[in-house]
């Protein structure tokens, strides 16, 4: 099924994670984008053969990493009429941190969890 798309493991949960990701903004819940994609991801990994956290992780990083870049999440509304700012102000303000942490922390995912399953 999914080595017919010709993506390495590492590539797939990048994709996921994007889509995850634009899906979290768009929706403003860190939750329901995770959740309707994660029962994916188990039979994929299984059919590369590699670990499923390894493409797990990246997701539900990005999924609550949406959530604080949406300017219709309810975080960002608090928070912003809190500190009388346009939600956009704040979303802007934050973007590129939040952006920055999830390279990295998909880096190191992709290092340490995204190899071949060993049999233990």
């Amino acid at each position: 099924m999914a080595e017919h798309v010709g993506l390495p493991p590492f590539a797939m949960a990048i994709v996921f994670a994007i889509v995850t990701l634009a899906a979290a903004i768009i929706m403003g819940s860190g939750n329901a984008p995770f959740l309707a994609f994660v029962e994916l991801i188990p039979q994929i990994a299984q059919s590369m053969g590699v670990n499923p956290v390894g493409m797990i992780l990246p997701m539900q990083q990005a999924s609550h990493m949406g959530r604080a870049m949406s300017p219709v999440s309810g975080v960002i509304i608090a928070v912003s009429s809190g500190a009388k700012l346009s939600p956009f102000d704040v979303v802007k303000r934050t973007a590129i941190p939040l952006l920055v942490g999830l390279v990295v922390h998909t880096l190191i995912v992709g290092i340490f969890f995204t190899g071949p399953i060993v049999a233990g």
